[in-house]
C-alpha cells in the first residue's frame, strides 16, 4: 500500500445521510424521546452534535457539560458555543463534589498550587518520561506513581458516564457517544468512561481522518475544526496524540491503517519517515488495549459507499 496516497477521502453525501438514518432508526428502536450528548466543544462531540441535529431535529438534541475543578476552561467555552451554534439546550453539571468524595484531589499533583504551575510540571514530566506512561499504563508496567494517576484520570472520566446516564435516563433520552476508531484501536480512552459507553456510537467505525470531512460538511465551526485535540481533564497535555502518544493524528490514521491492512511496521515507518519503534509501539497498544473496546452501536460499511 501507498501511504502518500490520499487514502481517507469519503463521499460525505452519501455517509451522512447513512450516519443519520443509523441515529434515527436507533432512537425509535430504543422508544427514546430525544438524544443527550457529552459535549466538550472538541472536534468529535461537535461533529456527533452536528450529525445528531441533522438525523431528529434540535429540539430532540441535548447536550450536557461535565467540569471539575482541575479541568480547562475552554472546554466549557467551546461546548457551550457548539450548542449555540447548533441551537440545542444544554445543561451544566458540576462533577468536582462527587471527585472530591472519591479522594480524587488527594492525588499528588493536586496539591500543587494553581493550574499553570501543575500543567508546567505535568507536561516536563511527560517531556522526559521516556517510554510513554500511557503505554505503561494500558499493560500493566508503570510505576506506582504512573497507576495511581492513570486511575485518576479514569475516574474522572467514569463519573462523568454516571452522571451523563442518570440524567439521561431521568428524560427518556438515548445517549450518543463520540468515540471513533483512531482512540479506539490504541485505546485512547477510558475503559467504561463517558468516552467508551454509549446507547450507540455513530463515529466508532471512522478514523480521525474521516471525521474532520464529515465535521466540516455538517458545518461545525473553523475555530472548533482548528482546535488541538486537547483532552480537558489532564494538565500540561495540549495535544493528546503528540503529548501521549508521541505522533501527530494525520500520522497515527496512516499507521493504523498500514497495520490494518497487515503492513509490516518496517515498511510504514520507512513510507512515513518515522522510526520503526514508534510504529510498534502502535501495534502493541492495539494489541495490549483489545479488552477495552466494546461493541457499541455503531453504522457498519460506511466505508463502502
Amino acid at each position: 500500500m501507498d501511504l502518500s496516497k490520499p487514502l481517507f477521502d469519503i463521499d460525505c453525501s452519501a455517509v451522512v445521510p447513512r450516519i443519520e438514518t443509523f441515529i434515527r432508526e436507533k432512537m425509535t428502536a430504543l422508544n427514546r424521546d430525544g438524544i443527550l450528548i457529552a459535549l466538550s466543544g472538541g472536534l468529535d462531540s461537535s461533529t456527533t452534535a452536528g450529525l445528531c441535529v441533522r438525523a431528529v431535529g434540535k429540539e430532540r438534541v441535548f447536550g450536557i457539560m461535565l467540569p471539575e475543578r482541575q479541568g480547562n476552561p475552554e472546554a466549557d467555552h467551546y461546548g457551550e458555543k457548539v450548542a449555540r451554534y447548533f441551537g440545542i439546550v444544554s445543561v451544566t453539571y458540576d462533577i468536582s463534589r462527587l471527585l472530591r468524595k472519591l479522594g480524587t484531589y488527594r492525588f499528588i499533583t493536586s496539591l500543587i498550587p494553581g493550574n499553570a504551575l501543575r500543567t508546567k510540571i505535568v507536561k516536563n514530566y511527560l517531556e522526559k518520561s521516556g517510554r510513554s506512561p500511557f503505554l505503561d499504563s494500558v499493560s500493566g508496567t508503570g510505576s506506582h506513581f504512573v497507576r495511581k494517576g492513570y486511575a485518576v484520570m479514569n475516574t474522572k472520566h467514569r463519573v462523568r458516564l454516571v452522571v451523563t446516564y442518570k440524567y439521561a435516563e431521568e428524560r427518556n433520552l438515548m445517549v450518543v457517544g463520540n468515540a471513533h476508531k483512531s482512540e479506539d484501536m490504541v485505546g485512547l480512552f477510558t475503559k467504561h468512561g463517558v468516552d467508551d459507553h454509549a446507547d450507540l456510537m455513530p463515529l466508532k467505525n471512522l478514523y480521525r481522518s474521516h471525521i474532520l470531512q464529515i465535521a466540516d460538511y455538517v458545518g461545525v465551526p473553523e475555530e472548533i475544526l482548528s482546535r488541538s485535540p486537547n483532552p480537558d481533564i489532564i494538565p500540561g497535555v495540549t495535544d493528546k496524540y503528540k503529548d501521549i502518544l508521541g505522533i501527530d493524528s494525520g500520522k497515527l490514521d496512516l499507521i493504523l491503517l498500514g497495520l490494518e491492512k497487515g503492513m509490516d511496521p518496517q515498511s510504514i515507518a520507512r513510507q512515513l519517515g518515522l522510526n520503526q519503534t514508534k510504529v510498534e509501539e502502535m501495534a502493541e497498544l492495539i494489541s495490549i488495549t483489545g479488552h477495552m473496546r466494546n461493541k457499541s452501536m455503531a453504522p457498519e460499511g460506511l466505508l463502502n459507499i
